[in-house]
């Protein structure tokens, strides 16, 4: 990862004050009147209905967060006070980063390391990302990463130079707490397989396949409760048909002209129970190592009547 500004040397101040922090809720007159804000409002009622998703703050392990070394992991070195610092300065230009005024001053000093170094899972796999736009990502391919609304609509990748168009699978996960991502960073960086990655030798011309590890492992009993996502819904009870439809509706929809296959459809998934959370790495040539490069949850895979079991691999 490439690292954004240069930072102060870690304190790892545990008894810092949190920062003061306010949610504003729209006023229910507001939303009926916005018809983006009834489609997000939509979104967060299906999850709630039709999921397991705990609306309640996950319980930090603060001091386990402030002894984790961010070099591990390849970050830069920052205090509690240069966290706040980075993401007070590039909040405007980064609107993820919002999502760190709920996390613990322990976990804000994670999520800052990782974007000033470049890491995207916090982008598109953390509680920033609403229902309604995990629920775009896998039905339309929209990039949530994207903050350019024309080429949102238009399935460009936010990340990747060029306008290429954003790959997405059958699945669009997210963690939805910002002390919960990072615990589950922490304690997956910490990992045995995940350490035998981010060890290995560059001069090797095999990438460390994805390493995946029970939410239980790293976020507890009831882990799973902090996670969510949408799937893509079959077409006639075929996954790989669904896919293939949606590719064709999104090319037609690009092109201006009328889809000739139904428009894609998407449905909470109803439970991470048994699920996983997925570490995947690249290269990083600059500093000739390997690194985190994606970290999201994995819901517990389907089996399809086609039997195609390896179907839902969720999307990076």
């Amino acid at each position: 990862m490439r690292t954004r500004d240069s930072l102060e040397t870690d304190t790892r101040v545990v008894d810092a004050p949190d920062v003061p922090r306010e949610m504003v809720e729209p006023q229910r007159g507001q939303v009926l009147d916005d018809p983006e804000k009834r489609r997000e409002e939509s979104a967060e009622s299906r999850q709630q209905a039709d999921g397991d998703w705990e609306r309640g703050p996950f319980k930090a392990p603060r001091e386990e967060l402030a002894r984790f070394d961010l070099k591990r992991a390849g970050l830069p070195d920052m205090t509690i006070e240069s966290a706040a610092k980075y993401i007070d300065e590039h909040r405007d230009s980064r609107p993820w980063l919002a999502m760190a005024d709920r996390a613990s001053p322990e976990a804000r000093r994670i999520i800052a390391a990782l974007d000033a170094a470049g890491g995207h899972a916090h982008i598109r796999h953390e509680g920033w990302v609403s229902e309604e736009a995990n629920r775009r990502r896998v039905a339309y391919r929209e990039d949530p990463a994207q903050l350019h609304p024309e080429k949102r609509s238009l399935g460009i990748d936010g990340l990747r130079p060029n306008d290429d168009r954003h790959r997405s699978g059958d699945a669009a996960t997210r963690i939805t707490d910002p002390d919960a991502f990072a615990t589950a960073f922490v304690r997956g960086v910490a990992h045995p397989r995940v350490r035998e990655a981010l060890e290995r030798s560059v001069a090797s011309d095999r990438r460390p396949s994805e390493v995946v590890i029970p939410i239980t492992d790293l976020l507890g009993p009831k882990g799973y409760r902090h996670c969510t996502g949408w799937r893509l819904e079959s077409v006639d009870e075929n996954i790989d048909k669904a896919l293939e439809d949606r590719s064709k509706w999104i090319t037609k929809r690009a092109e201006g002209r009328k889809p000739d296959v139904p428009e894609p459809q998407a449905s909470p998934i109803p439970t991470f129970t048994g699920g996983a959370i997925v570490f995947a790495f690249a290269r990083n040539d600059s500093e000739k190592r390997y690194e985190v490069v994606t970290m999201f949850p994995r819901p517990v895979q389907p089996q399809q009547a086609d039997d195609h079991p390896e179907s839902v691999k969720g999307a990076r």
